[in-house]
């Protein structure tokens, strides 16, 4: 789709208005978050509770123009990251960032990236910002220089070069800035986009399924934003907000406030990406109040082994769900909302227990909320993420696979597991009680299959915990909460989106998550990799920190 196509389908937008309801943890401490809706949101033109509000056309990418579809082959790429302007808001400007390239003849800004597993990929970031910056290719299993490790940020005017075999199975990845200390605030600025592996087990389920990429198949990232009275994107966080994490009032679904689209009556496929720095959703389908289902058939690192039905899903910063949903079971002309359903985020139980909060004590989140937060959308508030109107009727499959892929279960008898805590101390989120220093590793791992206990040991906050370099499996949960107990289907307390290969998992407040890593890949000397919290507001506050490979 062209750069004036995509105006036009923002053109009917309704001009922002800004008022700063300073609502995040306020409202969670005053009670249920549901009663905090309409005084959150009154006079609001982006009201993403109010079903009315759903007339923009959801924007999808095409073969070119921004997030347009770049099928790699083996010539080269170069990903040119720039500071521009992009309609968001009524077709006005806002400040954005990007990478712009050109490829067979065509020009593409955050371009979709399609590549063939087993293939090459060659790519040289060039950076055109004024700052450091470096990408990282997440989910990807890939040597260390080639990772997008801080360490290897580039200044403004230099090149970085990227080539390496994509090893990893057919899947929704992603890549993204990796800066130190800048990437909540570049990521945020719109420095990322999808990066699609396509594999035998992929290309038989777009073939039983007639999928199209782009039409039937469709990539939707999720974020939160904030702008001006102008239709400025802002990102200004406060103390508070570095802390707990910078939360938006807007939501845009590829980059759609209160979107739209028409489907027809059969099954589609949707890749969700949580794009957002900080906000943790909650997918649900709805036709009224009824949850209808879906079947979800793949997480961070590709296809399950068959389709798991699901009704709602928790989905956190960085993860990404695969799921089909059959609209055959609809009527033309009936409507079928994708909400984020409401939740208890944990948020408002208070910092009692968290060392180096200085007396803060039992007094909770809702008071640390007023010392800096002024989004209204407050964590775990109920609201629609993107309207679907059957409107017309459609030919297609109606079987879904019964088998999907092949998941062989790593073997961890007799492993003794790593034990990986989550804390807080003076302010400072961190990992094994350490923040982040740029050359030193926390620990090392052997070249073997590793089990790691991650334990949460904040009782106050989740943490999306993501491992650079390597997939994972996802064995078990203890302490679980009651917001997500009802979802555990599986052994050991785990939900649907536990059931795959994973490189990122959401860890609760009081919560042990088991994950098994197998280390055995063949890579040359000693690799230095990254693990960390992907609330991006925690990553650039240093919760995150080095382990190493030795040689």
């Amino acid at each position: 789709m062209e750069r004036r196509k995509f105006i036009r389908a923002l053109a009917g937008t309704a001009a922002f208005t800004s008022t700063g309801a300073g609502l995040l943890f306020s409202a969670c401490g005053k009670g249920p978050l549901e009663d905090k809706i309409g005084e959150s949101f009154a006079g609001y033109p982006h009201d993403p509770v109010r079903a009315e509000n759903f007339t923009n056309p959801l924007f999808i990418p095409g073969g070119e123009g921004p997030f347009g579809v770049l099928s790699v082959t083996d010539a080269p790429l170069t990903l040119a990251a720039q500071a521009k302007t992009f309609p968001i808001l009524d077709g006005r400007a806002s400040p954005f960032l990007l990478y712009d390239t050109s490829y067979a003849g065509k020009s593409y800004q955050n371009p979709i990236l399609r590549v063939k597993s087993g293939s090459r990929f060659t790519a040289t970031l060039q950076n055109g910002l004024n700052e450091p910056t470096i990408i990282h290719w997440h989910g990807l299993h890939l040597p260390a220089n080639m990772d997008g490790h801080p360490n290897d940020s580039i200044a403004p005017g230099k090149n970085y070069p990227y080539t390496f075999p994509v090893t990893n199975r057919g899947g929704t990845y992603w890549y993204h800035t990796h800066a130190h200390e800048l990437t909540a605030e570049q990521a945020y600025g719109g420095l990322a986009s999808f990066f699609i592996i396509e594999d035998d087990d992929e290309l038989r389920l777009v073939s039983a399924l007639d999928l199209k990429l782009g039409e039937t198949d469709i990539p939707l990232v999720i974020q939160d934003k904030r702008f001006n009275a102008t239709g400025e994107l802002v990102y200004q966080p406060g103390m508070m907000e570095k802390m707990m994490g910078y939360l938006g009032d807007i939501v845009l679904v590829n980059l759609t406030p209160n979107p739209y689209l028409e489907i027809g009556s059969r099954i589609y496929r949707f890749r969700c990406l949580n794009g957002s720095n900080a906000r943790v959703y909650k997918l649900a389908f709805m036709r009224g109040n009824e949850k209808m289902a879906y079947q979800v058939i793949g997480t961070d690192g590709g296809l399950l082994d068959r389709p798991y039905p699901a009704t709602e899903v928790f989905l956190a910063p960085a993860e990404r769900l695969d799921v089909l949903f059959d609209a055959s079971q609809l009527r033309q002309g009936e409507t079928v909302f994708l909400k984020s359903l409401a939740f208890d985020p944990m948020e408002q139980d208070g910092m009692g227990g968290m060392g180096g909060m200085g007396g803060m004590g039992g007094q909770g989140n809702s008071q640390l909320g007023q010392m800096g937060d002024n989004t209204r959308l407050a964590n775990g508030l109920e609201f629609n993420l993107l309207k679907l109107v059957v409107a017309k009727a459609a030919q297609g499959p109606r079987e879904i696979p019964a088998s999907l892929s092949t998941l062989a279960p790593l073997d961890t008898a007799g492993i003794s597991p790593r034990r990986v805590t989550l804390s807080l101390n003076h302010m400072q989120w961190q990992i094994n009680g350490q923040s982040y220093r740029r050359d030193a590793a926390t620990f090392e791992v052997k070249r073997a299959v590793e089990v790691w206990n991650i334990e949460n040991a904040t009782n106050s906050m989740i943490h999306p915990m993501h491992l650079h370099g390597f997939s994972f499996q996802v064995l078990g949960r203890t302490n679980s909460p009651a917001a997500l107990r009802p979802l555990a289907t599986a052994s050991g307390g785990r939900v649907v989106t536990d059931l795959g290969w994973k490189d990122t998992v959401m860890v609760w407040p009081g919560e042990t998550v088991r994950i098994a890593i197998d280390f055995r890949q063949a890579l040359p000397g000693e690799q230095l990799y990254l693990f960390h919290c992907h609330n991006l507001e925690h990553e650039d506050g240093n919760m995150m920190v080095n382990y190493r490979i030795p040689a």
